[in-house]
């Protein structure tokens, strides 16, 4: 199949599989939903920003609890994200092989069969992040570093000099657009690891390689694909959190102060629809992927082929051959 063809299938089945594959896609962002409820309420929405800071000392104060709130934030979304995947992209990549085949399957049944290697996919899919994230959060630390020292040194003595600054911005700059590009590229080249995963029910180590195998010289497919979901996703987000973005810009900011915990919620709510009406979208695209790689470097519509004439044709009895009558 073309990429115009493995999209086409792809809202094919969507359209014909609502139920079955927006119910496997709901558990990610509702564990995503009830993490983040959770956080808002045991610590709050975060407090807006002061309009100006003289004092480098309460500056620096300032600064390390809102990286201290960022960081746990995010470790908490990367943790929940990443269990989250594991499970519905399993049964997700579980239910497309079924569908596909034109073989009947349920919600249960998908997530039964990928039970027992879901500490597998968790595994595979902390390395998969590690592997694109890695050099991006290397990049955000040093620029968080930095940004320390500097409002340190400016506490204790006086403001760098303008040159320096600017060398590190710059560097910092092309460092962290180079991570992006790799993160992309390696989101890509990684992409057919938990279909191998799930489907041929191999290790970590053994699933990536197989993804890079089967990517190879069709990384622009991926991409493709990748890009058309995020914009889907995008929009349909962005469409749903607009009441709450246009309320927050017509109300007075006391009233905006009263109103935070709602516009926030409701925020929260458009994005968990978001993702869970068009979240499915990429795995079964990224499936059905995988089936079409498979097809072109193994032929494997040949093996199916085979393997479902081997199960039609009838067990023949075994002929019975007497012995030839003897002479005399």
């Amino acid at each position: 199949m073309s990429t115009s063809q493995v999209l086409d299938r792809t809202f094919h089945l969507y359209r014909n599989n609502f139920v079955l594959f927006a119910g496997i896609a709901l558990i990610a962002p509702a564990l995503s939903l009830i993490a983040a409820l959770l956080q808002l309420w045991l610590i709050g929405p975060a407090p807006p920003p002061p309009e100006a800071i003289t004092d480098p000392e309460m500056a620096s104060r300032v600064f390390s609890e809102y990286l201290l709130r960022a960081g746990l934030q995010m470790l908490v979304s990367l943790i929940v994200y990443a269990i989250g995947a594991a499970l519905a992209t399993g049964a997700t990549t579980y239910a497309v092989s079924m569908v596909h085949l034109e073989k009947p399957t349920t919600i249960a049944e998908s997530y039964r069969k990928i039970r027992p290697m879901f500490w597998r996919i968790l595994r595979l899919i902390l390395a998969v992040l590690l592997l694109t994230l890695g050099p991006l959060l290397i990049i955000e630390g040093l620029a968080v570093t930095w940004a320390m020292l500097q409002i340190r040194s400016i506490a204790e003595g006086g403001p760098p000099p303008v040159s320096t600054v600017l060398a590190v911005l710059v560097l910092l700059l092309l460092g962290l657009l180079a991570a992006i590009v790799w993160a992309i590229y390696a989101l890509c080249r990684y992409a057919l690891a938990v279909p191998a995963c799930v489907l041929e029910q191999l290790p970590v180590g053994q699933s990536l390689k197989r993804g890079r195998f089967l990517i190879k010289k069709s990384l622009l497919r991926v991409f493709g694909v990748y890009l058309l979901t995020f914009l889907m996703v995008l929009v349909l987000t962005t469409v749903l959190q607009l009441p709450a973005w246009i309320g927050g810009s017509i109300v007075s900011a006391k009233s905006m102060a009263h109103l935070g915990g709602f516009a926030l919620i409701w925020l929260l709510l458009a994005e968990f629809l978001g993702k869970t009406l068009a979240g499915p979208i990429v795995t079964i695209a990224i499936a059905l992927l995988y089936y079409d790689q498979r097809v072109r470097k193994e032929a494997f519509d040949l093996q199916v082929m085979m393997e479902a004439v081997g199960q039609q044709l009838p067990q023949q009895p075994p002929i019975a051959v007497s012995a030839p009558p003897t002479l005399g």
